[in-house]
């Protein structure tokens, strides 16, 4: 992005604070009151209405007793009890609310201190929405034939009845990509198609990670301001399911012939994995049962990925760890490193996630792998240096450090010593993809050069790219790899990294390393466990308590000992 006013409008539209929206999308209505004095804090203009108010300030200040009869209020006060704050809003149940004494979906959750409770009109007469339960079961069954990703989408669509369902899996540009769809009407086929990061900015992503569900019944509706108090501060509204979404979200959608939209936020290992994307050519809507069936469904299929992310990461580890040990024996029996990389060349590359490695110090240098040219050495140091001097950095682009245009894209560097004598290098080879966008990502926000400020995308047609001259980016695990053979590495590097203090004190290192390495493992672990605890049968829930039982004895054990050395 070139231009200066484009960039500048761009970055205003990142900083947008589209939780401070200050409005609803007007099919219910919105209260907030103190949690201790019960005072209505903020109220929508559309509750006025509702509640038979002169307007929506005549409400502020009022005790919500006021609005809401015994019922309402028990199922209002006990949820908000039950909630914790950042906590998806529970659906409190039906009661009858305002003047004309209208059934109503009740949802409540608690954000800095105030009760926020959303009023939805009941439609009556509707059919029962399809039970997550069902979903999931539906999903197991559908997998046996179906691929995983196009079986999700499929059971959305069942529950959702949108014409367009995909899923949508980020990469680590924070582009997007369509790797599933389930179609059925008029809407195009989005299928394989990449979106640019733009179309989701930073504060937007953070919502989808806070919010797992966001609906908008008609993208052609009109704000419902929401009133506050003149001196109150902004009403938080990140976890309203009624709260308005930006204009320029709005404006995308009409721009692809989208009238309602619904997302179901994918996380895993804390982080926006992807999204399940529901799009509708007309005006639709999805009522708060069929939103926690969703919700529950998306933490499922999260679940099913972060188990599966584990697996992947705990296999590459305990691999990588063989070809360490294996490098160690050896290192230990003879007085040369260089002699034992050059006889083992497979244990170093085994155990990295790399294409092609050099370790270097002085004069002597051993490359290993078929693709690591002599002649890129040069360069890659030079890079290093510059880059790498003081703790270990990586690139995944070729043109950052090798002016060839040919060969390896990526570079991973690591100093050996604190002098940068001797280094470790990885190098990942050249990935070319040829890219089929919707739209070009060059065309990815109009600008209004009179105002400064950006508009959507108008085109969503196909556009095909190559992409040539990167790598495969190196992951936290990649460097956390790579950090423990350099540590092994430096322990053998220098002759007298055999006496007992420079072995401790590397091996101290290692240690804590591991110690790092276990923790993030644990905290992964206690995050699926967190999403698994609701589709856990009695059985699984015993066997759990087991496991857990058999950790915490094998981690108390150590502590033990130490009671009993120092008694």
């Amino acid at each position: 992005m070139t231009d200066p006013k484009l960039q500048a409008a761009f970055e205003a539209c990142a900083r947008e604070p589209i939780h401070l929206s200050g409005a609803i999308q007007p099919h219910g209505a919105l209260l907030a009151f103190a949690a201790r004095s019960g005072a209505i804090a903020a109220a929508s203009d559309n509750a006025a209405e509702l509640f038979g108010a002169d307007d929506a300030v005549a409400l502020l200040g009022q005790p919500i007793e006021d609005l809401f009869d015994a019922h309402a209020l028990e199922l209002i006060r006990a949820s908000a009890a039950a909630s914790r704050p950042g906590e998806f809003p529970r659906l409190a149940g039906l009661v009858n609310a305002g003047v004309w004494g209208g059934l109503h979906h009740l949802s409540v959750h608690l954000r800095s201190d105030l009760i926020h409770v959303e009023l939805e009109p009941a439609a009556r007469a509707v059919a029962e929405p399809l039970e997550a339960h069902a979903m999931i079961a539906g999903l197991e069954a559908r997998t046996q034939a179906t691929p995983f990703f196009q079986a999700v989408a499929e059971q959305v669509r069942a529950l959702t009845g949108y014409d367009r369902v995909m899923v949508y899996a980020f990469r680590h540009d924070h582009s997007g990509e369509v790797v599933a769809q389930s179609l059925g009407g008029e809407l195009s086929s989005y299928l394989g198609l990449r979106f640019p990061a733009s179309d989701i900015p930073p504060q937007a992503r953070a919502l989808y990670l806070a919010n797992r569900v966001r609906v908008i019944p008609d993208a052609g509706y009109a704000p419902v301001p929401v009133r506050t108090a003149p001196q109150a501060a902004p009403l938080d509204m990140s976890f309203d399911v009624l709260r308005s979404v930006s204009p320029i979200h709005l404006e995308y959608l009409r721009n692809m012939g989208v009238r309602a939209s619904m997302s179901i936020s994918l996380i895993v290992d804390g982080r926006l994995w992807g999204l399940i994307a529901c799009h509708h050519p007309q005006p639709r809507a999805v009522g708060p049962r069929e939103r926690i069936a969703a919700d529950v469904f998306g933490r499922y299929v999260s679940l099913l990925l972060s188990t599966r992310n584990l697996k992947q990461i705990a296999a590459a580890e305990a691999a990588a760890r063989l070809h360490r040990d294996r490098l160690e024996q050896a290192l230990a029996q003879s007085p040369s490193l260089f002699a034992v990389l050059r006889e083992q060349p497979d244990a170093l590359l085994g155990a990295l996630a790399a294409d092609g490695a050099a370790v270097v110090a002085g004069d002597e240098a051993v490359l290993a792998g078929a693709d690591f040219d002599p002649a890129l050495l040069a360069p890659a140091l030079a890079w290093a240096r510059t880059h790498a001097r003081h703790a270990a950095a990586g690139t995944h682009a070729r043109a950052d450090w090798n002016a060839s245009g040919r060969g390896p894209a990526g570079l991973f560097a690591a100093p050996l010593d604190a002098e940068a004598s001797g280094w470790l290098l990885l190098l990942r080879n050249e990935q070319v993809e040829h890219v089929r966008w919707a739209g070009s990502p060059a065309d990815a926000y109009q600008l209004d050069a009179g105002r400064l400020t950006i508009g959507p995308r108008t085109s969503f047609a196909e556009w095909n790219e190559t992409v040539c001259g990167t790598a495969e980016p190196w992951s936290e695990e990649d460097a956390e790899g790579a950090e423990r053979l350099r540590l092994l590495l430096s322990r053998y590097l220098h002759a007298d990294a055999r006496n007992p203090a420079a072995h401790d004190d590397v091996g101290g290192r290692l240690v804590r390393l591991d110690a790092h390495g276990h923790r993030r493992r644990l905290l992964r672990l206690a995050n699926l466990l967190d999403d698994a605890a609701e589709h856990l049968d009695p059985a699984q829930r015993a066997q759990l308590d087991e496991a857990i039982a058999r950790m915490e004895a094998a981690l108390a054990l150590p502590a033990g000992a130490d009671r009993r050395a120092a008694g």
